[in-house]
């Protein structure tokens, strides 16, 4: 790029000096061979001035002071009577017999003519010749001179081309590293300004699309975590029913219904995740809230009783319609009660309670006190968590999703409430 850059600004420079350089050779080379013919007439006149009268007089005067400068005479007759020159008089000579200034190149040296005058009438012609040496002279040494402003000239082009050349390459070649480590997977690049406006717009769209592509990333892989970390109980719940199937057939009936139901949950896991994770907000239906604790009751009854656990349900007779998607309130609860399932003790209890325009949906358990910072519990991949560090983190950011909140709102027990805004809540 560099190279092109600094090639197009010589070239631009050369043609527009050609461009202006040789008018102006060929005019200074005009102005200096029409100097050389006024002085040279001027010199004839001066001469011819000298011998009107009698151009035969003696003594001669004394024409020329120049020693390059050649005056011939003739009279009315053409003949020659003074100077050293041709014999018969030049075409211009005779020009001048007839009373007029004429100009020539005799012999490869410039010539003029003038008439030579008697009173009134033309006594003769004055021809006067010079050398050519010295205007060409004077035209090569011009000529040099504009050829040397000229190579100057491409020389500061070339300097300032190479000068832009730099300025303009460097953002360029920083977009281009920046763009290589974007396709190297590198999605934290920053393509800094550059104070050019077309490099600086395409720097920043550089840097949108690394951010749209790190974000699309981490969704991804916290899609991919999610999604792992939710099949984990209904794909254990349908292995054990499949493996209860196989070895017992007293119990296999009772067996493969459980898996039937495992594998329900599976596909409605499956498809909330997917929905969830379109990011689209309010998406699918309200919730139900009469319809989520009985699929609370359908599924987490049997695990817990297992265990030797109860599982207690308390819900107003009728409770407002929350503003969040049945989906994820679904699998927000399914988070809280795998985590008491996992690390509670004692009774699980579920409870749905009215707060002026909000409903808390509590899930608490006979558990040890929660210990340490609250946020870590809700942060991903923390230290501090319990099991993978993924469910809570990944309740709390559907809830804030949907516009509500998941908090820790009692430590002992331990009792986690997601505050949904019902229907008549301003937002």
């Amino acid at each position: 790029m560099r190279a092109r850059v600094v090639a197009l600004a010589v070239q631009s420079a050369a043609v527009a000096i050609a461009l202006f350089a040789i008018p102006l050779a060929i005019a200074v080379a005009r102005y200096f061979v029409d100097a050389e013919h006024t002085e040279l007439l001027r010199a004839a006149e001066t001469a011819a001035v000298a011998v009107s009268g009698d151009l035969t007089a003696r003594p001669a005067p004394a024409f020329a002071v120049d020693p390059d400068l050649r005056i011939v005479v003739y009279d009315a007759g053409g003949a020659r009577v003074r100077g050293v020159g041709p014999a018969r008089p030049p075409s211009i000579a005779h020009a001048a017999l007839g009373g007029r200034v004429a100009a020539a190149t005799l012999d490869g040296r410039y010539g003029v003519a003038v008439p030579v005058s008697d009173g009134d009438s033309v006594a003769g012609a004055l021809v006067a010749t010079a050398d050519r040496t010295e205007t060409y002279q004077h035209i090569g040494l011009a000529w040099a001179a504009m050829a040397g402003l000229a190579a100057a000239a491409l020389g500061a082009a070339w300097f300032l081309a190479r000068r832009l050349s730099r300025r303009l390459a460097a953002p360029v070649e920083t977009l281009r590293t920046a763009a290589d480590r974007l396709g190297d997977g590198d999605f934290s690049i920053h393509a800094a300004g550059s104070e050019i406006a077309e490099i600086d717009s395409l720097a920043a769209s550089l840097n949108k699309t690394a951010r749209r592509l790190g974000t699309l990333l981490d969704r991804e892989r916290a899609f991919a975590a999610d999604l792992s970390h939710q099949l984990r109980t209904p794909l254990t719940g349908l292995r054990l029913a499949l493996e209860t199937a196989s070895t017992d057939p007293v119990a296999r009936d009772r067996a493969l219904a459980t898996a039937l139901a495992a594998a329900d949950r599976l596909d409605a896991t499956i498809g909330d995740l997917v929905t969830l994770a379109r990011d689209t907000g309010q998406g699918g239906d309200p919730v139900d809230l009469a319809r989520l604790m009985a699929e609370i009751r359908e599924r987490w009854h049997g695990p817990l009783a297992a265990r030797g656990r109860r599982l207690r349900l308390l819900a107003p007779p009728e409770a407002a319609r929350p503003r969040m998607s049945h989906a994820c309130a679904r699998q927000i609860a399914e988070v809280l009660l795998d985590n008491a399932s996992a690390h509670g003790r004692g009774t699980v209890t579920v409870r749905l309670r009215e707060i002026a325009d909000t409903v808390a949906l509590e899930v608490s358990d006979e558990g040890l006190e929660l210990t340490g910072d609250s946020a870590d519990l809700f942060r991903r991949r923390s230290t501090g968590a319990a099991g993978t560090g993924i469910g809570l983190a990944l309740a709390r950011s559907l809830a804030l999703a949907e516009g509500s909140r998941l908090a820790v709102t009692r430590r002992a027990p331990p009792t986690f409430t997601l505050f949904m805004a019902g229907d008549d809540a301003d937002g």
